[in-house]
């Protein structure tokens, strides 16, 4: 599912090109545990059956790092909310 993007994330992060493909397939079991397990976790804290922003907020609220990044994530979106709406005003006069 995510062998494409790994590959490339661990060459943006200074592997081979073409890295080995066992590491590739061991990172994406990593990353596939990884969410999974969040997913568990924030389904289990928040509404019954529905996992919200807030709910992944609240589990890494104390990992420094993941917090940080996931707030300039959430910043970004918004920004790029406000420029996709604001460009289209000016496109098509809402």
């Amino acid at each position: 599912v995510f062998i494409s993007a790994v590959r490339c994330m661990m060459y943006g992060f200074g592997d081979d090109q073409n890295p080995y493909t066992e590491s590739v397939d061991i990172l994406e079991d990593l990353v596939i545990e990884f969410i999974t397990e969040m997913t568990h976790k924030a389904m289990s804290i928040g509404r019954q059956g529905r996992v919200q922003v807030e709910d992944i907020v609240f589990l890494i609220r104390k990992d420094p790092r993941k917090f940080a990044r996931v707030k300039d994530l959430l910043t970004m979106n918004e920004e790029l909310k406000r420029a996709r709406k604001a460009f289209d005003e000016a496109n098509y006069g809402s």
